[in-house]
Formats: C-alpha cells, structure tokens, sequence
C-alpha cells in the first residue's frame, strides 16, 4: 500500500473523527435551523449554551422569530432574559406586534414593560383600541340651593408617553368628580347647566383630568343632567313648619292660661258658695234668736220668709231646667 493512500485514509479518519466530536458536542439540528433561516448563529456559542444546560433549540428559534420579524433582539437579549427568567418568546412577540402597530419602542422598553407585569400583547391591544366608561353620578348644589345630578361618558386610549404610570381610570374619575362640582357649585343659577350641559365637559378638558396618568381622554361627552333636592324649597318649608309649632305653642300656652284662669274661677265660685252656705247655716240660728227676743210679733212672718224663699228656689229649678231643655232642642236642631 503506497504512502498516498494510508495519507489519504489517515486525513479521511480525522475528518470523520472531527465530524463526529463536531456532532457530539454542536446542536447539529439548531446550528442548521438557524443557519438555513438566515439567522446564522456560530457553531462555538451553541456549543456553550449546551455545556450551560440551556433550551438551545427553543431559543435559536426565538432569534429566528425576532430576525423575520425584524425587531433588534440578538442572541446576547436571549439569554439574559433567559437568565433572568423572563419569557423571552412573549417578549419577543410582544416587540414584533409593537413594531407592527407603529408602536416604535426599543427592546428595553419591551422588557420593562413585560417587567412591570402587563402582558405586552393586551398592552398592544389597548394602545389601538380606546375604551369608554361612564362616571357615577356627579352631585353638586348650585348657588340657587337646587342639586344636580351629572353624569359623564369618557372615552380613554393609553397615553403612550405614560406607559409606566401608575394613575388609571380611577385618578381620572375623581379629579373629573371634583371639578365638576366645583362648576356646579360656583353657579349660580341650576337652569344655566341644564340649558347648557357642554360646559361641563369644558372644565373637564380645562382641568387636564388626565396629566400624568396611562390614559389619556379622547373625548369627554355629558351623558345626562337631572335635578336633585331643592334646598330652597326644603328650607322655606323648614321655616313655615318652624313658624307653625311656634304660633301652635303660642297658642297652646293662651289656652293653658285660659284654662288656669277658668280653674281659677271656678275655685273662687267654690269658696264664694261655701261662704254663702256658711252664712245661710246663721239664719236659722238668727231667726231663732229674733224669736225669743220678741222681734217677731208672731211666728206668720217667718213662715211666709220660708215660704218664699222655698217659692224662689222652686222657680230658680224650673228655670233651669227649661233653659235645659231649650238647649238640648236647639243641639238636637243642629243636628238635623
């Protein structure tokens, strides 16, 4: 066997020797993918990914996703995500429908995004579509003391410029809530809002409801104005109702006067009666004495004194009883 030949065996044996270590040690099929995919990535870096235990494969196709996509991400953003523990296919996805909704953001801003905990694609989806809410009614007294009701539609689209604000809707509600009442309540007259509820949503663009916030307002439309209380009403009911119980104690205080003044009299009948019965008690007694003086020349005087004053107490009942009687007939006249 001639020198050229065993030469020639020698070179094909380490060839075949070299093939193989290349084999063992190289992600063939990763090193191929990448390389017929235009993403070509050198045999020796897939070589150390594998001695680092990495998903070779998984991530040589995520730089083949990133450079058809052609978002700047190289193999060095991979593994430092991977490293990091972050979900670089997300990322990666989320940069690609960024750059395809015009959302011009670097890498860095993708993974802080991604970071902050919102989920990039939702993020995409409500940077390109606006959301409505309606606020809860917005109460407010005018000078007038009569109380509207507002209530307010918004439209919000992400504010590109706040991405990593932490004010959402809620900020934006309460400072419309507050400057809306201040309008109300430095009106004076209820029927100006009512005749002109475009003045409402000025304020809210005055106001600037959403400086610094993640939204930003679109639109702001007054959905509807509806009268509450009437204050004024209210009070100046308060006040006839304040002016009645006085006049009903005013007058409750002349009957209860009225009353003692009547018990009062009647107290005094009472006595001035007893003192008449007392003083009648002495007649008998005088008369008895007028008697045995001798200042009757008989006893027919006294008993024509009895007789009428018996006369006279007869005539005293049958006048009251008529009187009665006439009164029972005129209520029983009334009645029908």
């Amino acid at each position: 066997m001639s020198g050229g030949i065993i030469a020639l065996i020698v070179i094909l044996s380490v060839l075949v020797l070299a093939i193989a270590i290349f084999a063992i040690l190289v992600p063939i099929k990763s090193y191929f993918t990448a390389m017929f995919s235009k993403a070509y990535v050198p045999a020796r870096r897939l070589m150390t990914m594998r001695f680092r235990k990495m998903p070779v494969f998984d991530m040589v196709n995520a730089y083949i996703k990133a450079k058809h996509g052609n978002i700047a991400v190289t193999m060095d953003n991979i593994e430092n995500m991977y490293t990091t523990k972050c979900d670089y296919n997300k990322i990666i996805e989320g940069y690609i429908a960024c750059k395809n909704a015009g959302i011009n953001y670097k890498f860095e801003t993708i993974q802080k995004i991604y970071l902050s905990g919102k989920d990039i694609l939702t993020f995409v989806n409500e940077c390109l579509n606006s959301k409505t809410i309606d606020t809860p009614y917005i109460t407010g007294i005018c000078g007038d003391l009569q109380e509207l009701n507002a209530k307010v539609k918004l439209t919000l689209k992400v504010n590109l410029k706040n991405i990593f604000s932490t004010l959402k809707e809620e900020t934006i509600i309460a400072r419309i809530n507050e400057c809306v009442m201040a309008k109300i309540s430095s009106t004076k007259d209820h029927k100006f809002i009512l005749s002109t509820p475009q003045i409402l949503a000025k304020v809210i663009y005055e106001a600037e409801a959403d400086n610094g916030n993640y939204y930003e307002i679109i639109s702001a439309d007054v959905l509807e104005v509806t009268l509450g209380k009437n204050f004024a009403f209210n009070k100046e009911k308060e006040e006839i109702e304040k002016n009645r119980l006085i006049e009903q104690n005013r007058l409750e205080a002349r009957r209860l006067t009225a009353v003692a003044v009547e018990q009062e009299m009647k107290a005094r009948t009472e006595e001035l009666k007893a003192k008449l019965v007392e003083e009648e008690m002495k007649v008998p007694q005088a008369l008895t004495e007028a008697i045995e003086q001798g200042k009757f020349d008989n006893l027919t005087d006294y008993y024509k004194i009895q007789n009428l004053q018996a006369d006279t107490a007869l005539r005293n009942r049958l006048a009251g009883g008529l009187a009665q009687d006439n009164f029972d007939n005129e209520e029983f006249d009334d009645e029908d």
